[in-house]
C-alpha cells in the first residue's frame, strides 16, 4: 500500500515525545515537543550521549521499526502519524544520513551506490542518471563514480552520504552528526547545500556540534541531559 501525504512539502513534528530502552534506568529525553516546517532548519544539539541521535532515530522511524525503544508521544509528517506509515514509505518522505557512514554503504561503486535507492523508487534510468551526475558533480565525486565506497575516505564517504541524499529528493532531510570526517572545503560543500535545500523548501533536521552548521537553523533543540 502506498501512502500518500497531501502536501509535498509537509512539515515534520513531534509532540511530548519520549524514548526509554528496556535495560536503562532512565529515560533518554522525555517530553519534547518539536516542529520543523518547509524551508526551515532544526538543530539539535547537545552533550555527547545526550540523546541527539536516539532523537534523529525517532523522528524517521528507526527506533521503534529496526531498533528497539519505547517511544511515546507522537511524531506526524504532515498530519499522519509515523507509525502508521511502513519503513519503507518513510523513506520516500526523507532521506537520512547517519552517524557512522560506511554502515549505509553496501554497493561495489559510488555510481551503483547513489542509483540503489533510485530504482527502488522506480524511477526512469535517464533520470537516475541525470539525477547521479547532479548529486556526483555537487560534492565533487564525479571522478570516483567507479570506485568502491568501502575504498574512500571518511570524509568522502560522509559526502558520498549526502549525495545519496540529495539525489533522492525528498522532501525531508535527517542528517546525523553531518560534520563528522569532513575537511574544511567539504564542511563548506554541506553549508552550501543544506542552503540551497532550505530555499527549496525541504525541511531539515540535523543533529551537530559545529557552530557553523548549528548557526544555520532556525530552530534548535538543546538537550541537556547525558544519557548512560
Amino acid at each position: 500500500m502506498r501512502f500518500n501525504i497531501s502536501n509535498s512539502f509537509p512539515k515534520l513534528w513531534a509532540k511530548d515525545l519520549s524514548l526509554y530502552f528496556d535495560d536503562a534506568i532512565a529515560p533518554v529525553f522525555t517530553g519534547l515537543d518539536l516542529s520543523v516546517d518547509a524551508g526551515q532548519i532544526l538543530a539539535i544539539h547537545g552533550a555527547n550521549s545526550s540523546g541527539k541521535s536516539s532523537l534523529i532515530n525517532c523522528l524517521c522511524g528507526i527506533i521503534p521499526k529496526s531498533i528497539r525503544g519505547n517511544v511515546n508521544g507522537e511524531v506526524l509528517v504532515g498530519k499522519q502519524a509515523l507509525t502508521e506509515i511502513p519503513l519503507c514509505e518513510i523513506y520516500r518522505l526523507m532521506s537520512v544520513a547517519v552517524a557512522d557512514a560506511q554502515s549505509m554503504l553496501l554497493m561495489p561503486t559510488v555510481e551503483l551506490e547513489i542509483a540503489f535507492a533510485l530504482e527502488n523508487k522506480g524511477l526512469e534510468p535517464q533520470i537516475i542518471r541525470e539525477r547521479i551526475a547532479q548529486a556526483a558533480s555537487r560534492f565533487g565525486l564525479m571522478n570516483m563514480l567507479p570506485l568502491a565506497p568501502q575504498k574512500l575516505s571518511g570524509g568522502e564517504q560522509r559526502l558520498l552520504l549526502f549525495a545519496m541524499c540529495d539525489a533522492l529528493q525528498n522532501p525531508i532531510l535527517l542528517l546525523d552528526e553531518p560534520e563528522t570526517g569532513l575537511s574544511a572545503n567539504a564542511l563548506e560543500l554541506l553549508v552550501a547545500w543544506l542552503k540551497t535545500l532550505r530555499n527549496e523548501g525541504k525541511a531539515i533536521v540535523l543533529s551537530s556540534h559545529n557552530p557553523q552548521l548549528i548557526s544555520l537553523a532556525d530552530n534548535q533543540i538543546k538537550l541537556d541531559k547525558v544519557y548512560v
